[in-house]
């Protein structure tokens, strides 16, 4: 007898994100039972489809047969009532279950209680449950008359263990051994004691149970396409994952569309194609948008040209509705687009987007200001970023922000400067060779984005951010580190508190909540690229939050941590952090006091760093250090830091104090640990 467990949850049409999340957790919740009870197994996988959710979990045994525990009695010497009582409690019927101990002088009664085992049906039956239960969708439904959650309705459920069905409820149906194919071919149900027997059977039914199988799938039908008629083969890893979850059996269709349809932008009809039809669209080698489309069904072969048709004739709508909404919104002048941003609220009690657009020119004016960059020529056109948020185009399709900015600026004549920075925007990452209008623009939208999210006084709780600031935040740090921008974003909150004080409308007092979220995020970012996370947190401070003089702090310190100087100047640094203390305000380091030539010697070469122009922010100078751990490790070795004499005493630990304090001006050392 097989012991594995299969287990199935299949029901109405899932979105890829819940496949997803749904996997994710049935994945984690049964590794944490099986933990917890522990119990032994070979394997563990999740798959998905549109229409099902399931795990397999091979070879599974308990960990332990049966065992028993030691239970303390009374002394042998007690009185009998005490005897009695115990045996009872422990529903003992014979005295010659008992056996003698001593502890220590003292002798003690001790029972040795069995301890059964759970059996492993029993346990599944009574945890499955629980564990469905558990899962967070982001959002949930009831139907019938139970009060379980499951994302869409369960029309059933297959729980098999041991090549027998388990026997529990969820969601008022009762768990079976059967399931269904691909309903687009078949509604039978398919008897299942077993995964192999499950999965074959579903292929049969048309279901390929596993999603990167399916994805193979497609893929392949798009590279063949591609080689066959001369087309780029580039496909947003999003968007082949969401088609390829939304179908049990994915058949691939190709159409064409008429080139007429080119006088509307390419992002636009690249929208219409694959955001709101799910739909493929391709490249030609030059880059431009090709008329060919391909899109995914369940349905079989030969209905193609009715499914193609089909497919066509939306696309075909959706196109003439775009160049409606273009022509309608080009009857608008951007002056009056301006004056519509005042009705929008941006945040509650944050004002408007007009006011907002005021800030975002004003902060895009400090930061290049902060750059370096002539700003003067393009500044009445900054007003107008937002714009496109009033248009036809940006409501029936939210995704084009910006990008529709950037298309409206050109018809109206805006400098070819404006229009890149207004298309650029709101993009994750925007490398250039040099400061430009496109990085100033979008810095100051992603300042004010999160300035004003904080402001709110909204929080972000475990693992969502339905307002994107994680998202932000990431992108305005990998923004200022790859094209290496000098530029403390603290000074620039100081900005907004200013700016929203101006607008008399809500602001955060406290930037260190920004910082400290920022540091996170920073943290994040650096550890997905190679960094060690206490190396990160020791360049990180809440005066300031320049990400590129962080990650060179980063670079430099991971360097010098894996040299031989680094290795001992954090040990020495490790031996004065542990012995200094918090000294009295009141006291002056005296330098008349320091007599031994070890005090002196460390003082001098502190003095040294006090004085030098040159910052550690850009290169650790190894010499230094190198005399730094000498001086630290000597004063250690030589000096009595607790002397008898209070003056003596006090002015040493001062000593130390300053020594620490000054280390730490770039660097908070305290926190690292060299491996052996």
């Amino acid at each position: 007898m097989m012991s594995d467990l299969l287990l199935e949850i299949y029901g109405e049409e899932l979105p890829s994100s819940a496949q997803i999340l749904g996997e994710r957790q049935l994945y984690q919740s049964f590794l944490e039972l099986l933990e917890k009870q522990k119990i032994v197994y070979s394997s563990i996988k999740t798959f998905s489809t549109s229409r099902r959710i399931s795990i397999v979990i091979k070879q599974i045994s308990k960990k332990e047969k049966d065992s028993s525990v030691e239970i303390r009695g009374p002394s042998t010497g007690a009185d009998k009532m005490a005897l009695m009582g115990f045996m009872k409690s422990n529903d003992i019927n014979d005295l010659k279950k008992l056996i003698k101990k001593k502890i220590k002088d003292r002798e003690y009664y001790f029972y040795i209680k069995k301890l059964k085992q759970k059996n492993l049906r029993d346990i599944f039956n009574l945890e499955i449950p629980l564990i469905l239960s558990s899962i967070k969708w982001k959002k949930s439904m009831r139907w019938a008359y139970n009060d379980q959650k499951w994302s869409r309705p369960i029309k059933s459920i297959l729980g098999i263990f041991e090549n027998k069905k388990l026997a529990f409820q969820f969601a008022g149906i009762n768990c079976n051994f059967f399931t269904y194919g691909n309903y687009h071919y078949s509604k039978k149900k398919i008897k299942c004691t077993n995964f192999e027997v499950y999965k074959s059977q579903l292929k049969k039914l048309y279901v390929i149970l596993d999603p990167k199988e399916r994805k193979n799938k497609i893929l392949d039908n798009l590279e063949e396409f591609c080689r066959n008629n001369n087309l780029k083969f580039t496909f947003e890893e999003g968007l082949i994952e969401r088609i390829s979850n939304s179908v049990e059996r994915p058949n691939l269709f190709f159409g064409s569309f008429d080139n007429k349809y080119f006088k509307i932008p390419e992002f636009i009809l690249e929208t219409i194609i694959t955001e709101k039809q799910d739909n493929f669209c391709f490249k030609n080698k030059n880059g431009a948008l090709s008329n060919f489309f391909a899109f995914v069904s369940n349905k079989e072969k030969s209905k193609k040209k009715i499914l193609v048709e089909g497919n066509l004739n939306v696309l075909k709508a959706r196109f003439l509705d775009a160049e409606f909404f273009i022509k309608e919104d080009l009857k608008i002048k951007p002056e009056e687009r301006l004056k519509s941003l005042s009705s929008i609220v941006y945040y509650e009690n944050l004002g408007n987007l007009h006011q907002r657009s005021l800030r975002i020119k004003k902060l895009s004016e400090i930061i290049a200001e902060k750059l370096d960059y002539n700003i003067e020529k393009f500044s009445k056109y900054l007003i107008f970023s937002n714009i496109d948020l009033t248009s036809e185009v940006v409501k029936e399709y939210p995704s084009l922000q910006g990008l529709a900015g950037g298309f409206y600026a050109k018809k109206f004549g805006f400098p070819k400067d404006v229009q890149e920075a207004f298309s650029n925007q709101y993009k994750i990452s925007i490398l250039r060779n040099e400061v430009d209008l496109s990085v100033l623009l979008s810095l100051a939208q992603k300042i004010d984005s999160i300035f004003c999210f904080f402001s709110s006084q909204k929080k972000i709780s475990g693992s969502g951010d339905p307002f994107g600031i994680r998202r932000i935040s990431i992108s305005l740090i990998k923004i200022l580190t790859e094209n290496k921008l000098d530029l403390d974003l603290l000074q620039i909150f100081y900005c907004c508190q200013k700016l929203n004080l101006e607008q008399r409308i809500q602001s955060i007092n406290d930037l260190e909540l920004i910082i400290n979220f920022l540091n996170k995020r920073i943290e994040v970012f650096f550890i997905d690229e190679g960094y060690k996370a206490e190396v990160i947190k020791s360049c990180l401070n809440l005066k300031s939050f320049n990400p590129h003089l962080i990650l060179i702090k980063t670079e430099n310190l991971t360097k010098f941590l894996k040299t031989e100087i680094g290795k001992n100047f954090i040990k020495a640094f490790n031996r004065l952090n542990s012995i200094v203390e918090n000294t009295e305000n009141n006291y002056e380091l005296n330098q008349s006091l320091l007599k031994k030539r070890e005090e002196i010697e460390l003082f001098e070469i502190i003095k040294s760093f006090k004085n030098k122009k040159e910052t550690s922010h850009f290169r650790i100078d190894g010499v230094f250090y190198e005399k730094m751990s000498y001086a630290i490790n000597s004063f250690l070795d030589n000096i009595i830091v607790n002397a008898e004499e209070d003056a003596l005493r006090i002015n040493r630990k001062l000593l130390l104090a300053e020594c620490k304090d000054i280390l730490s001006s770039f660097f908070n050392f305290s926190i690292l640990q060299i491996d052996d």
